[in-house]
């Protein structure tokens, strides 16, 4: 990575460890830790000016009573973003799918609704509900069980 596309910032806050779950880098910070970001995250992470400060160049303090401490473990803040990444990515693909399951299942008739429960789920639906109540139970059952168990 070149330096105009990462910044360095240092987490300041006090739990141990604390995991960013706002913008989803799942990224762990030890009071004191200073890991090197993209930029965009950054940028949002020093927005938090209560627990986020840019971190300094090296060998200069960082403007506290006392310089935050290194790490001693590897930077594995790359990995971490791609591992997040990538689960980001087969969550978007879960959900998709799962809004694909439901967009169906606006389309079916009661009989076909019957037909694909009884094929997907191994279930009988009563067949005197009403269309309405059927997709619901069938809505319910990809919520569920998912929509391809």
């Amino acid at each position: 990575m070149t330096v105009a596309q990462t910044q360095a910032v240092t987490y300041t806050g006090n739990d141990t460890p604390f995991i960013d779950r706002i913008y989803r880098s799942r990224l762990t910070f030890d009071p004191g830790q200073t890991r090197v970001v993209p930029i965009a995250l950054a940028a949002r992470f020093l927005r938090h000016s209560d627990i986020f400060q840019e971190a300094a160049p090296e060998g200069e303090g960082v403007g506290l009573a006392a310089a935050p401490v290194p790490t001693q473990q590897p930077d594995d803040t790359a990995a971490l973003l791609e591992a997040a990444k990538k689960s980001e990515d087969e969550r978007r693909v879960q959900e998709e799918a799962r809004f694909n399951v439901l967009q169906q299942i606006e389309k079916m008739d009661k009989q076909a609704l019957r037909d694909w429960t009884k094929q997907t789920y191994k279930l009988d639906l009563p067949g005197n509900l009403g269309l309405d109540k059927m997709r619901e139970r069938v809505r319910g059952m990809v919520d569920q069980y998912g929509s391809a168990p």
